[in-house]
């Protein structure tokens, strides 16, 4: 009976040794992304038998806002969050932070290790609220057999605007009719967005008191237009994936996210480049998925280090994260050997990184994109007003959404 009694301690012992603390982290990775986090998760538990991972999937961004709101007050939230930067601005308060020499000295983090634009908007009083793991930046996807089929070389892509231009004039003779060459669906704001920060605009004042995008925003339109009437760029809604997989359009500027299976369908005849500059600007759209901890799960200091030791192990084996098709958000990464030989489609698009402009960090930014994406339907789709009138009519919406968030928060 004392044998028994003596196994059965040791039995709890062992168990709650193995499995002390478990620690939740929910993030919004389906599909093939979501399996790469997976297989993260299952070695750090296998080689961490003090702590048990759990990952959580909530894929849409007002879910997971809801269920973090939720969590927050009632003590329940996740211990970590693998969130969307531009979900986090309503939250920067309530993550844990610490000071760069603390990161560094007390977790063995480098925050200067990562690239300035990417961490912008994570500091508050000096104490870093969350930590970057990756980039999801715009590229340059391209079919190299339609480039050598048009006399383009298929190994030096356009990157410059005239440049762009020319060579997609040059492919409209092989596209099939009611396609165009750059297939594109116009009205996806992103498109916008990146045109609008590669001529030199950003969405509000510094202060966020007002639009700041008109004048940029028009000049994006105006490319837009003109790349319609040149049948570059469809006039309509497009999805455009069908017709870029069988090669009947030959040129997509998209997410990072989007390269490993097109590698995979179009085999020797698919082409990654960085996205050629086509406004005045040198920028690249670009977002970022941030490790932070809500300050109300990691009060206890066991739960704590377990939490922090998760994200270190991430931190120090970022490269396999990459993998997904994400490029790094640490510099040191991205300009390694390591990168370069393991993923060599991820260093050459990474290689524009420090050129990243991303959503600025505030509360009602999706809101704002919401509202500004009703006035580029009626420029882009429905072609009923000038990108004048548009970018006036969108300012004066945006005012009203500022003006009302200010007067609340007063």
């Amino acid at each position: 009976m004392k044998k028994l009694m003596c196994l059965a301690l040791a039995l709890i012992v062992f168990v709650g040794f193995s499995f002390g603390i478990t620690i939740t982290m929910m993030t919004p990775l389906t599909g093939a992304d979501g399996a790469y986090m997976d297989e993260i998760v299952a070695k750090f538990n296998a080689t961490h038998p003090g702590i048990e991972v759990v990952h959580v999937v909530v894929e849409s961004s007002l879910d997971m806002k809801n269920k973090l709101s939720m969590g927050i007050a009632s003590k329940t939230a996740p211990e970590i969050m693998f969130i969307r930067k531009f979900d986090m601005p309503l939250y920067l308060q309530h993550f844990k932070g610490f000071t760069p020499e603390e990161w560094l000295n007390n977790y063995g983090i480098d925050v200067n290790d990562i690239f300035p634009g990417v961490l912008e908007g994570l500091v508050i009083d000096g104490k870093v609220v969350g930590i970057p793991l990756d980039i999801w930046i715009f590229y340059m996807a391209y079919n190299k057999a339609n480039f050598a089929k048009v006399g383009l070389d298929p190994e030096n892509p356009p990157k410059t605007r005239d440049e762009f231009i020319a060579a997609m004039e040059a492919l409209i003779p092989i596209t099939p009719a009611g396609l165009t060459p750059y297939y594109e669906n116009p009205a996806w704001t992103w498109i916008w967005f990146h045109l609008l920060w590669q001529h030199g605009g950003d969405l509000l004042t510094d202060d966020f008191k007002k639009p700041a995008f008109a004048k940029a925003g028009i000049e994006a339109c105006k490319l837009m237009l003109m790349m319609q009437e040149k049948g570059i760029l469809p006039m309509q809604v497009a999805d455009p994936g069908v017709s870029f997989q069988s090669g009947d359009s030959s040129v997509l500027i998209t997410g990072i996210w989007t390269i490993q299976p097109w590698m995979q369908q179009l085999g020797k005849d698919f082409g990654y480049a960085v996205v050629p500059q086509l406004g005045t600007t040198k920028a690249v759209f670009g977002g970022s998925h941030v490790l932070a901890m809500p300050k109300v799960m990691v009060e206890d200091p066991k739960v704590l280090q377990a939490a922090t030791t998760f994200i270190k192990y991430l931190w120090d084996n970022a490269i396999d994260w990459y993998a997904a098709g994400q490029t790094p958000a640490r510099i040191s990464i991205a300009e390694s050997q390591e990168l370069k030989e393991k993923l060599p489609h991820i260093y050459v698009v990474s290689q524009e990184s420090e050129y990243v402009k991303q959503f600025q960090m505030f509360p009602l930014i999706s809101e704002i994109e919401a509202e500004i994406a009703v006035y580029l339907d009626e420029i882009l789709v429905l072609h009923s007003i000038s990108p004048e009138e548009g970018m006036k009519e969108a300012e004066f919406a945006v005012q009203e959404i500022l003006d009302d968030y200010w007067s609340r928060v007063k």
